[in-house]
Parts: structure tokens; C-alpha cells; sequence
């Protein structure tokens, strides 16, 4: 593998999962280097690193939720979903995925320019957003409700929009509802399954309608190693936020953006 796709699978594992955008970061990295952010194969894989790291951390959560979501088809009137936790937990993720879906579809048809001007100024914004909303947010309550989740979701649909980041405005919303610094990132990770699922799936498609043959001998190694540096990364910030705030990530944002503003 070439430098190049070895800092993209670093820059995809880290930027995934930290609100400071990994589209704004593999933009950048492209930049620098003078070539395309990502070819099709090279995003399949890179999505798939980081789709396998959040399995991975949370596969008991997952296990039980598919578990009381199986049940439930076969046994409707028998689960409660006011009663199963796990089974509430499929419910919100599915509500928080709508919005994305459609508002995607959308942002597919009409396509986002991106530039550094642009994420720039989304950093810039975005990152004091965050850092107000966590910081004047003194409630912490625990409860998901559906009304919270679909906010949420359209709060991750604004990741359309260059330089926002999925997680970041995931965890945004979330804190402004009340949820906890690891609660809100947590639930942010997970929301990230059927988002990821369904990019990977339109981006294979793609390379299929392009008559592209994705080689996976040759892309599992970008998987894997963007699968361990996503994976180190999730149990990293969930640990960091145990104690800390989300200061340090604002802080990032805005050098960042003001960089880019001053350079590009």
C-alpha cells in the first residue's frame, strides 16, 4: 500500500469517530497530496474499516438488540418495546436513520461542493456549537425518547454539508436533549451502523454500474487496519469523556477552520 492510502485509512479511523469530520480530513488529506479524496474502492474499504470497528466494540448491545428485535417479529404482542430496552434502542436508531435516508437521497441528486473555504467555516461553526451546547448543558438525563432520536437523526443529516461531521452533530443534538457526554457519543457510534450499511451499499453499487471489480485481497488490508485504529479510537474518547469535555474538540475545529480560511 502507498503512503497515501496508509494516512487514509488513519485519518478515516480517527476522523470517523471524533466530531471533527472524517469527510473534511480525507477532503484535506486529497489536497495535499494533489489527488481525488477517495477512489470507489478505496471509500468501500475505508467505510467498511470503520462499520467493522463499531460492530466489534458493541457487539453484545447489538446481539441483544437483534435478539429482542427477532423476538419481537415472531412474538409481537408478547415484547413490549416500552418494556425491552433493547428493543426501544432498534426503534430509535431505525427513527434517528430516516432523516439521513431522505435527506441523502436528496443531497445525492443535488450534490455538495466541497472546499476548504467551506469546511472551514462549517468547522468553525459546528465546533462552537458544540462546546456551547455542552457547556451550558448542566442536565444530564439518561432517556432516549423517539422525538429525541428523530432530532438527532436530522441533526446527522446535516453531515451533508462539508466539514460538519456526522458524529459531531450527532452528539450536538443529543447533549442538547439532555443525554450524557459517553451516553450521547454512544449513541452517535451506533447511529453510525445503518448510515455506514447504506453508504457502503450505494458506493458498491456504484463500482458495480462503473464496472469497477473491487480487488478485496488487496482492500482487506486497508480494512483491517482502519477497523484497529477506529476500534482503539471508540474505547479511547468513550474513556476521555468519562472525565473531560468536548473544549479540546472545539478547540481543534476552530484552528483548524481559521487555518484553512487564512491558507486556502
Amino acid at each position: 500500500m502507498s503512503t497515501y492510502i496508509v494516512l487514509l485509512c488513519l485519518v478515516q479511523g480517527i476522523s470517523e469517530f471524533l466530531p471533527i469530520s472524517s469527510s473534511a480530513h480525507l477532503t484535506l488529506l486529497g489536497y495535499f497530496f494533489k489527488e481525488s479524496v477517495t477512489s470507489v474502492e478505496w471509500e468501500v474499504a475505508l467505510h467498511l474499516g470503520t462499520l467493522f470497528s463499531v460492530i466489534t466494540y458493541f457487539w453484545r448491545d447489538l446481539w441483544a438488540m437483534i435478539k429482542s428485535f427477532v423476538s419481537w417479529v415472531f412474538s409481537p404482542l408478547s415484547v413490549s418495546h416500552q418494556e425491552d430496552s433493547h428493543l426501544k434502542q432498534v426503534w430509535f436508531l431505525v427513527i434517528a436513520t430516516l432523516p439521513a435516508v431522505i435527506i441523502g437521497y436528496m443531497a445525492k441528486k443535488m450534490g455538495f461542493q466541497s472546499s476548504p473555504k467551506i469546511i472551514g467555516v462549517m468547522a468553525i461553526i459546528f465546533g462552537i456549537l458544540l462546546y456551547l451546547v455542552d457547556h451550558f448543558q448542566k442536565k444530564e438525563s439518561e432517556t432516549l425518547s423517539y422525538v429525541k432520536a428523530f432530532g438527532i437523526g436530522c441533526a446527522q443529516a446535516l453531515a451533508f454539508i462539508p466539514g460538519v461531521s456526522r458524529s459531531g452533530s450527532c452528539i450536538t443534538a443529543a447533549r442538547a436533549f439532555g443525554l450524557g457526554r459517553v451516553e450521547a457519543t454512544r449513541f452517535a457510534f451506533l447511529l453510525s451502523i445503518p448510515t455506514v450499511i447504506g453508504a457502503v451499499t450505494l458506493t458498491t453499487y456504484d463500482a458495480f454500474k462503473q464496472g469497477i471489480i473491487l480487488e478485496w485481497q488487496t482492500l482487506s488490508i486497508a480494512i483491517i487496519l482502519t477497523a484497529i485504529i477506529g476500534l482503539a479510537v471508540i474505547h479511547g474518547i468513550l474513556k476521555f469523556l468519562e472525565k473531560h469535555s468536548f473544549s479540546v474538540f472545539m478547540l481543534y475545529r476552530v484552528i483548524l477552520g481559521v487555518l484553512l480560511l487564512v491558507f486556502f
